[in-house]
């Protein structure tokens, strides 16, 4: 059976653009992704449900803050049939989870979807993601420190679910 050509062109460009750019195309991609949803209406949440998927979230209050989980990946449908990111992408990855400001990326996608979050301009941190077929968990520290929250409760709240972020609670 032949590779779906919507995903492997999608994969391609992202792959391609990163390995030759760096991480900038994928964040880029997520602005560009941000800019269409800003356009609907809605708080945040409702904007970014469009691409998480509805009844998607668990959300829970405290410090100040709504962490919301995402129960399950939006992007795991792509992962099927698609070849592996690569190495010098997923090492790309890597040095994006070691910078101050970075962190809590699986793979190019999850930077995607942290560029989509950054452009709503709604002080969203993103705080981690979990790899729903292997169980690995990547967190970024400065936004444990920054969303108020332990590294041993962000673990708590994403185990068996796909991501956590955090949004300070406007008084």
């Amino acid at each position: 059976m032949g590779k779906e050509p919507i995903k492997c062109a999608l994969w391609g460009m992202l792959v391609g653009n990163i390995e030759s750019m760096g991480i900038l195309p994928a964040l880029q991609g997520g602005e560009a992704v941000a800019r269409c949803l800003d356009e609907t209406g809605g708080d945040v949440l409702q904007k970014l449900a469009q691409i998480d998927g509805e009844n998607n979230y668990e959300i829970t209050e405290k410090n100040g803050f709504k962490y919301v989980i995402l129960k399950h990946c939006p992007f795991a449908a792509i992962y099927k049939d698609i070849p592996a990111w690569g190495d010098k992408a997923m090492h790309l990855v890597e040095a994006y989870n070691k910078k101050s400001d970075g962190g809590g990326a699986l793979h190019p996608l999850c930077l995607v979807h942290k560029g989509i979050r950054n452009a709503m301009k709604a002080g969203i941190i993103s705080i981690g993601c979990r790899s729903e077929s292997s169980g690995k968990i990547e967190t970024a520290e400065n936004a444990l420190a920054k969303a108020q929250i332990s590294r041993e409760e962000a673990l708590a709240m994403i185990e068996g679910k796909a991501c956590l972020f955090a949004i300070k609670i406007e008084a």
